[in-house]
């Protein structure tokens, strides 16, 4: 579709006329009409300029929406897309429950992130698999992510595909996530999501790859929250023990056990 030429405005400007008659919302402006076209109502010209500046704000703001709310989803990397869904209503836990003091505890922590966007500090969620980790992970970011004002970039990484992700990229450069993309998806980010850290290390150590790509994301950012179904000891056996520290920076309550919830999903 072609704008409107110059020469178009030009023959609309020659036809435009005023009538007697002022526009009820603006009573200084007289009504406009074109002269020889009896199909085209007369209009309050500032009418048609605020509905004009209208749209231009509707527009930008739609666009400043999806470059921020909307790069959840567009910049992320999950194993299932339904854990976009993921929210504290939706997370089942019997009052006084360890696992309502796993969830009270990621509410605090979704706060924390919430009110104070540029204060740094990491959390760790370790534990059992199935305990809902990667459920109140996600829902603190749902939670900023719709709530922060100013907006918040929210990103949710799957280590386990982000891996993989990569190691395609060194076979096939025509794949966007190579080191310097991870990196720069993780320092555009305001808060991340580092899920399910150690299903990428099949043997009891991470091969040094694994190491220094994990390194370089919290080197990239320091608002991450990682989940991961390794003890602590299996952490420090798995990873140097500088990455373990780096997974802990920031407020004592922002690390949460889930070692002693039974796997949910074997429940349902």
């Amino acid at each position: 579709m072609t704008g409107i030429t110059q020469e178009t405005i030009r023959m609309i400007e020659h036809r435009l006329r005023k009538s007697d008659k002022t526009c009820p919302k603006h009573p200084e402006s007289h009504l406009v009409y074109l002269s020889g076209i009896d199909k085209v109502t007369p209009f309050c010209e500032v009418c048609q300029h605020e509905q004009i500046q209208e749209q231009d704000r509707r527009m930008h703001e739609n666009l400043r929406i999806q470059q921020n709310k909307g790069f959840l989803k567009r910049a992320s990397l999950v194993d299932r897309r339904d854990v976009f869904s993921c929210t504290f209503d939706d997370f089942k836990a019997q009052n006084n429950s360890t696992e309502a003091v796993a969830k009270q505890s990621a509410r605090l922590i979704a706060g924390a992130y919430l009110k104070y966007p540029d204060k740094k500090g990491n959390s760790l969620f370790y534990g059992n698999a199935g305990a809902g980790k990667t459920h109140l992970a996600m829902a603190i970011l749902n939670a900023v992510n719709d709530n922060a004002e100013p907006m918040q970039k929210c990103l949710f990484l799957s280590v386990n595909k982000l891996i993989r992700e990569m190691k395609n990229w060194f076979n096939d450069k025509a794949c966007i996530w190579s080191p310097k993309h991870v990196t720069d998806v993780v320092k555009a980010a305001d808060l991340v999501v580092l899920d399910d850290l150690g299903a990428e290390s099949a043997n009891s150590e991470a091969t040094s790859f694994v190491q220094d790509t994990i390194f370089d994301i919290y080197e990239s950012n320091q608002r991450i929250i990682t989940t991961t179904n390794l003890s602590m000891d299996e952490l420090y056996r798995t990873y140097h023990a500088r990455l373990v520290s780096r997974m802990q920076e920031g407020d004592k309550g922002h690390v949460i056990d889930f070692t002693r919830i039974a796997d949910k999903r074997s429940r349902l």
